[in-house]
């Protein structure tokens, strides 16, 4: 007498893993060890498809998005229940573990959403809305690493001045990282982790006035727990006027949007060909005149290297309103866009790039391994 354990493992590839979402892998794993293998495999090594998902912030929470740029009618966007108890302020991605810093500036988590793992991570001092963040590793011995850089202010000038902290993971603490900056990293310009090391748009400063140039970033090495030196973005400005977002390609190359703001209506994309900590070689991707802004607080993007498309995340106004959109852009002036939902109204007049919630996608997200190794906080117990 056969039993489901008889299924031949193509046809459970093919027709009944790639319908499992996400949020149903731990279950499906737990069946046998034939079953926990194939759905590795699946994710891991398999089908297309799996290139498609991505986790994103939407309305304060975690999704997860299955955007086919082929079918744009009806992207799938599908809330995490796992988190559906915290809000979200900001979310970074690297190799397969998601940082999340919580809206009320408590704390931080880490899930490995792949095992159905969290951590938390308490503040050495208080968190801030505008501290920036990046989750990295070092590459000696895959120990994983948080780097936080805070607004905070001289003691003896009261003069501005950037903070540095590191979180260990093995050691379970933070510590205070000297450093002394001749370049500025803004707040609200999103750093990604790349290699396990960390990129951010940076601004040069010049002159004792601190006259700032645009068209740079920096990498945060996280084995040598260092700054690299100031690297070139494929375009520089010398007010600043120029709006960049970075990304990554799978886990190998960087991607840059920019869009100047004296000519909006022109979007360019370029890609690396060589990425490290100390050096950087740019191709580009695409360049294309269109009718939107990508503005400042609100863009976000991933690319797809063999349809040689761009999928970029903004806040599309409309009269009152407005709506958290997708556009996809190609080569020879391909544009489609499609408004996947409104963004609510949060009511932020003092700051009112937080007024609405943009949509905030985490690029080249792929399953990982890694076991965060902490005991699961009883709210975050659900079964996956």
């Amino acid at each position: 007498m056969k039993t489901i354990f008889d299924i031949p493992g193509e046809l459970l590839e093919d027709e009944i893993f790639s319908r499992v979402p996400m949020t149903s892998l731990r279950s499906v794993r737990s069946t046998c060890r034939k079953w926990n293998t194939l759905c590795k495999n699946r994710i891991f090594f398999g089908k297309e498809t799996a290139a498609k998902k991505q986790f994103m912030m939407m309305d304060s929470r975690i999704c997860l998005m299955n955007f086919d740029p082929c079918n744009l009618v009806d992207p799938s966007i599908k809330q995490v229940s796992l988190l559906d108890q915290i809000e979200i302020s900001k979310v970074f991605q690297c190799n397969g573990l998601l940082l999340c810093v919580l809206k009320d500036c408590s704390r931080l988590l880490v899930w490995n959403p792949y095992l159905a793992q969290t951590r938390w991570i308490e503040p050495r001092i208080s968190f801030q809305s505008s501290d920036r963040f990046a989750l990295g590793h070092d590459n000696n011995n895959l120990n994983h690493k948080i780097l936080r850089i805070s607004d905070e202010h001289h003691p003896i000038t009261s003069k501005h001045v950037l903070g540095f902290e590191l979180y260990d993971f093995s050691s379970g603490s933070w510590k205070v990282l000297d450093v002394t900056p001749h370049w500025e990293i803004w707040s609200h310009l999103r750093g990604v982790s790349l290699k396990g090391n960390a990129y951010f748009p940076a601004q040069k400063k010049v002159g004792t006035k601190i006259r700032r140039v645009a068209g740079f970033f920096l990498c945060f090495d996280f084995t040598t727990e260092s700054f690299g030196p100031l690297l070139p973005l494929p375009f520089q400005s010398e007010h600043g006027g120029v709006f960049t977002s970075l990304s990554c390609v799978r886990e190998d190359q960087l991607a840059v949007l920019y869009q100047h703001w004296e000519a909006q209506e022109t979007v360019e994309i370029s890609v690396t060909d060589k990425i490290g900590p100390n050096v950087v070689s740019w191709t580009k991707f695409l360049k294309l005149v269109t009718s939107f802004c990508v503005h400042p607080y609100s863009g976000s993007f991933f690319i797809d290297v063999e349809m040689k498309i761009a999928v970029v995340f903004v806040l599309e106004r409309a009269k009152a309103c407005r709506y958290q959109t997708a556009h996809v852009i190609g080569q020879d002036g391909y544009f489609k866009s499609v408004r996947i939902r409104e963004a609510p109204d949060l009511g932020n007049t003092f700051h009112p790039h937080e007024r609405y919630c943009a949509p905030l996608v985490c690029s080249s997200y792929l399953p990982s391994l890694v076991q965060l190794q902490i005991k699961q906080p009883t709210f975050l117990m659900e079964t996956m």
